[in-house]
């Protein structure tokens, strides 16, 4: 839309690229412009520097920018003509007009501020404030900090103070929080240092002229806090104090923390009695005198660490989400200790993305892992040296698990569907059922390569 509105100026007006550049990036702060000041903002520029009769104007329309040519009135011709600002009474209220000027110093435009209110003096005054200290801010705004500048509402405070700190403008809802912050009912024409805002950071913000954002508690209430300064000339500054009531933002945030502990504390258990029952079946293994007891509470064993292994995991993360790359790394760890002989060297490798997935699916998926790189120990490699590769991609709605190792390979006559292997028969089962996947299995040039789709949880 912004390369759509560059190229209609470039082709209908006389203006140069760097000129019509320095519109659009005016433009880009309307819709801030319009949620802080209430006034409905267009900027216009001519078509031509002989015939000031029609203008191109852009303004905001929904979610995005527009243009339109509008038949140009005598004070938007009077601007364009000397330079400077005006205002003047509509049937609605009042409309006031600043110029926009390139680093050459020729008025290539204005900014035409509508203000809906009684046509008196006093609101002529209070309209004149804002729509001065905005057409300033609007003009000397870098691209970072038009990023940083998000649209407020009407029930956020707007308090505008000069560099001595005196309250020149406060909307109605700043009025109702004059009490709350500790500024004088009055309001305007009072000193911001006055209040109970921190003053410490008032004074850094005018010193400084730099954004600042804080939170404060005042009488229950959470304020979120934005201080914008504005230079207004070589020795003057205003500053816009825009006030948000937080309040249930924040409560929100602080039940979701403590649900996040309570969560985090419940994966914390569960790791322990999964580690209890692992101790108990180990004490139980170190009795047996039988082989196959031993084999068969061993693969037990590591099947019950696998779990607890992502309950650990998970609570140590701020969400109920873990890394694919977290489970792997850890239990190619867990299983190089209890497995492998102490001669026996395995590399583990990592490949691609590092998806993220829930607790939910990292439970299966840690099985699933356990599952095969204990079978690529005991009957891939088989007491060899090798290699353990994982390989995970993703797109919008699925992820990609290939599996790989050096060892021997499948039997020519393997057959997924047929195998009694408990270990294949839980991985299938997972894959399947537990997480809608599908899986291949298959030899290889070396060794054996298992590929398991699953979808992403929405």
């Amino acid at each position: 839309m912004v390369e759509h509105i560059y190229d209609e100026l470039v082709k209908a007006t006389n203006l140069s690229s760097l000129q019509v550049a320095l519109l659009l990036h005016i433009s880009h702060m309307i819709r801030f412009g319009e949620s802080v000041s209430k006034h409905k903002i267009i900027l216009f520029t001519y078509i031509s520097d002989n015939d000031l009769s029609e203008m191109i104007c852009i303004s905001a329309s929904d979610d995005s920018l527009v243009t339109s040519r509008i038949a140009s009135s005598d004070m938007w011709k009077k601007l364009i003509n000397s330079g400077k600002c005006f205002q003047q009474s509509t049937q609605s209220g009042f409309e006031y007009l600043f110029p926009i000027v390139d680093n050459g110093g020729k008025t290539i435009g204005g900014i035409s501020f509508s203000h809906v209110a009684p046509s008196n003096e006093m609101e002529g005054q209070r309209g004149f404030i804002v729509a001065d200290t905005m057409q300033r801010l609007m003009l000397t705004a870098t691209d970072e900090q038009i990023k940083e500048y998000e649209p407020i509402s009407y029930l956020d405070g707007l308090i505008i103070f000069d560099q001595n700190g005196t309250i020149l403008y406060g909307n109605d809802t700043a009025l109702h929080l004059a009490d709350i912050v500790g500024v004088d009912r009055r309001v305007v024409g009072t000193s911001i240092f006055g209040s109970t805002l921190k003053i410490s950071a008032i004074q850094r913000v005018l010193a400084d002229r730099n954004y600042f954002v804080s939170e404060e508690i005042y009488h229950n209430m959470v304020l979120r806090q934005h201080m914008i300064p504005i230079p207004m000339g070589r020795n003057e500054c205003r500053c816009f104090l825009i006030l948000h009531d937080c309040t249930r933002e924040s409560k929100q945030q602080q039940e979701l923390l403590v649900k996040n502990s309570i969560i985090k504390e419940i994966h914390h258990r569960v790791k322990n009695n999964l580690q209890t029952v692992a101790g108990l079946l180990r004490m139980e293994a170190r009795r047996s005198d039988l082989l196959e007891v031993k084999s068969a509470l061993q693969e037990g064993i590591s099947r019950i660490e696998s779990m607890a292994l992502v309950h650990d995991l998970v609570s140590h993360y701020d969400e109920d989400y873990i890394s694919i790359r977290s489970i792997y790394d850890e239990l190619c760890r867990l299983l190089r200790q209890s497995m492998l002989d102490r001669n026996q060297h395995v590399e583990f490798r990592y490949q691609g993305d590092d998806c993220i997935i829930s607790s939910h699916q990292a439970s299966y998926i840690s099985l699933i892992f356990n599952e095969l790189i204990s079978n690529s120990i005991i009957h891939g490699l088989a007491g060899s040296d090798g290699v353990i590769s994982l390989l995970v991609s993703s797109n919008d709605n699925s992820i990609i698990i290939t599996f790989t190792d050096s060892g021997k390979g499948l039997p020519h006559d393997f057959d997924m569907a047929k195998s009694k292997r408990l270990g294949m028969q839980i991985i299938n089962n997972l894959v399947i059922h537990e997480l809608q996947g599908r899986m291949t299995i298959e030899n290889g040039d070396i060794g054996v390569i298992v590929t398991i789709h699953i979808q992403k949880e929405q």
